[in-house]
């Protein structure tokens, strides 16, 4: 089994733990998860386009935008791409739920994380 993931975060050391946490998860059940990484609306736009992703952990607020016009991209180019928002801001999570299958709230702990990438990627 095979997975692949995209983060998008403009703090490096979320993405950085977020990356670790995914790795471990990977390493605990045996299966390769491919992580790939966005800092800004941008990048994670060219992503999408580039490859298909089994999920993605967005963050709402980003330098160049919010992370709402990556999930619509993700959902436009694939229904089966399930995907969270991870954010300090339930707010706007509630205000666009739609557009996502999970809210992770900032801080989490890497327990707590590892279980929400389990049920987003159905493993």
């Amino acid at each position: 089994m095979s997975k692949r993931i995209l983060i998008v975060d403009d703090i490096d050391f979320i993405v950085e733990f977020e990356e670790k946490v995914i790795d471990s998860l990977s390493k605990d059940l045996s299966i390769k998860i491919q992580v790939d990484k966005s800092n800004s609306v941008k990048d994670a736009l060219a992503n999408i386009d580039k490859h298909h992703y089994d999920a993605m952990v967005i963050d709402i607020n980003l330098p160049d935008g919010s992370g709402i016009d990556i999930a619509k991209k993700a959902q436009d180019k694939s229904k089966d791409t399930r995907i969270a928002v991870l954010t300090i801001y339930p707010k706007e999570y509630e205000e666009h739920n739609a557009y996502f299958d999970a809210f992770f709230k900032k801080p989490i702990l890497p327990t707590s994380y590892k279980q929400h990438i389990r049920k987003l990627l159905h493993i």
